[in-house]
């Protein structure tokens, strides 16, 4: 009994001494100022917080350091034009405005005369400054504004509206070299990734601001063909005067040019676009290298790949429908070479899966001619490949002249018909009819004059009044009973496939369509 209870005992005496050396050791800990385990919840908020404050205080750093680098660089673009009458020309912007609702030379000047202003950025220390084609177009005189003050008269290297960049030159005051930026590459760029915009927006005044945001998307495509397109969405704030100057990323390298934002005030609200490093970098190589760009060219028109088009062959929603096989600048067909037709559908360039159709065009046209790509396409279900070695992107003359048409007359159409099972109604094209809706008189096929809008053919095949059916799974009709004969074959819940022809661009074009059951 006594022996239970002498090990009883120094149970508890251990147990005591354990507990006590806890005590001992935490009290000793915050003595001396170390975090224990017993550390109150409002001093861990204040690290936290620290923490926070820490970071943030870095970040703005960040932002200065980049800001001290760059600024040096950044230059004024100042303009002057003769007062004349306003020309159309085609923007590569495609409804974008890369004014913001205003006119670049809108702002004051001499008698005959109107200034503009934009932004630029030093590329090479001899001088060279890269800006966008639209905020030098048409000017008679041009000078930038330095980040010490000083204004250098410049000139025009070569201009490129196809992706909106131009280049000047700038002389170098006593052999001193300027302050220049370098391309960062434009497959390290990430969405969410921090950029700061610099230029001066707005005003002469305003010259060297900065702004700072993340990059909202890439990506961006706007118009069709007429555009390298391709932008860098940001939030980084730009108005109208930022156009030229270069978005960076925290290194102070150059991701993009400012060129464009979408608004409905004529202001910023928050969507800014810029044209991609990779992009600018090998315009304004060119530009510099022989005042003009040579551009890859597929030799093809093509257009996006319509829903019930894309689901029949089971491609990606972004594929591009050939519409046209055509000749390169120098008269070569590159596509029809590699063997590619009309009705192929291509899903991919060199691995790179298409999102949007018009991505093709960025894909493709900032490669030079002679180089090989490797195009993944859809031809009658079954999936190909075929090496294309680029030609020459055609002038805009030479491209103007392929897609113009005939204007519309007047002559009174034929009765239609309705095919209310497929949304279409539909009459024979008569000579009176195709000069109605721009076709020649040559031409045969059948005429939609109206599609519900509720009706697969509107809402996934993309028919629209006006165009023209030609064919039936690959069969041509040429009337009306042709094309009842034609659906007639197909049976009930099956797809085919139909043509149209558009007499704006003058292109045909495959889709499909369900035959209700």
């Amino acid at each position: 009994m006594q022996r239970a209870t002498r090990r009883v005992s120094t149970a508890l005496l251990v147990a005591a001494a354990f507990i006590g050396g806890i005590f001992f050791v935490t009290s000793a800990a915050n003595f001396a100022g170390v975090p224990s385990l017993f550390q109150s919840a409002d001093a861990q908020r204040d690290a936290t917080t620290a923490q926070a404050v820490a970071t943030a205080e870095e970040l703005g750093q960040a932002f200065s350091s980049v800001a001290e680098r760059v600024n040096p660089a950044v230059v004024q673009v100042r303009s002057t034009r003769l007062a004349r009458p306003s020309s159309a020309r085609n923007s590569p912007f495609g409804g974008l405005d890369p004014f913001g609702g205003q006119n670049p030379f809108g702002g004051p000047g001499g008698q005959g005369e109107q200034d503009g202003l934009g932004s630029g950025a030093f590329i090479r220390a001899d001088g060279y400054v890269v800006t966008n084609n639209h905020v030098v177009e048409g000017a008679d005189e041009l000078s930038v504004r330095l980040f010490d003050g000083s204004v250098l008269p410049a000139t025009v290297v070569g201009a490129d509206p196809f992706s909106d960049i131009a280049v000047l030159k700038v002389d170098k005051v006593e052999g001193a070299d300027f302050p220049a930026l370098t391309f960062a590459s434009s497959s390290e760029l990430r969405v969410g990734q921090w950029v700061l915009a610099f230029g001066s927006p707005l005003s002469e005044d305003l010259s060297n601001t900065v702004t700072n945001g993340i990059v909202s998307s890439l990506g961006r495509y706007s118009g069709g063909s007429e555009s390298i397109s391709n932008y860098i969405q940001t939030d980084a704030a730009v108005n109208p005067g930022n156009s030229g100057g270069p978005l960076t990323n925290l290194r102070g390298q150059i991701v993009g040019i400012n060129s464009a934002i979408a608004t409905r005030s004529g202001g910023f609200q928050g969507i800014s676009f810029a044209v991609p490093a990779d992009i600018v970098r090998n315009t304004a190589e060119q530009l510099i290298a022989s005042g003009t760009v040579q551009r890859g060219f597929l030799g093809i028109r093509f257009g996006p790949a319509s829903p019930s088009l894309a689901r029949a062959l089971d491609v990606g929603p972004g594929a591009a429908l050939i519409a046209e096989i055509s000749e390169d600048g120098q008269g070569k067909k590159p596509a029809a070479d590699a063997g590619l037709r009309v009705d192929d559908v291509i899903t991919a360039v060199d691995g790179v899966v298409l999102t949007d159709s018009r991505q093709l065009v960025s894909l493709v046209s900032n490669k030079r001619p002679g180089d090989t790509v490797q195009l993944t396409y859809n031809r009658g279900g079954t999936e190909r490949t075929a090496a294309v070695r680029l030609g020459t992107r055609p002038g805009e003359e030479q491209m103007a002249a392929a897609t113009a048409r005939p204007g519309p007359g007047r002559t009174q159409p034929a009765a239609p018909v309705t095919h209310s099972d497929l949304g279409l109604t539909v009459q024979d094209l008569t000579p009176g009819v195709a000069h109605n809706l721009g076709f020649d008189r040559e031409t045969e096929g059948v005429a939609v004059t109206d599609v519900e809008r509720s009706s697969e053919a509107f809402r996934d095949a993309q028919i629209r009044r006006g165009v023209l059916i030609t064919e039936v799974n690959h069969q041509p009709v040429r009337s009306v009973a042709e094309l009842q004969q034609a659906i007639a074959a197909v049976r009930p819940g099956q797809t085919f496939l139909i043509r149209v022809q558009d007499p704006n661009s003058n292109l045909s074009r495959l889709t499909a369509l369900t035959k209700p059951g």
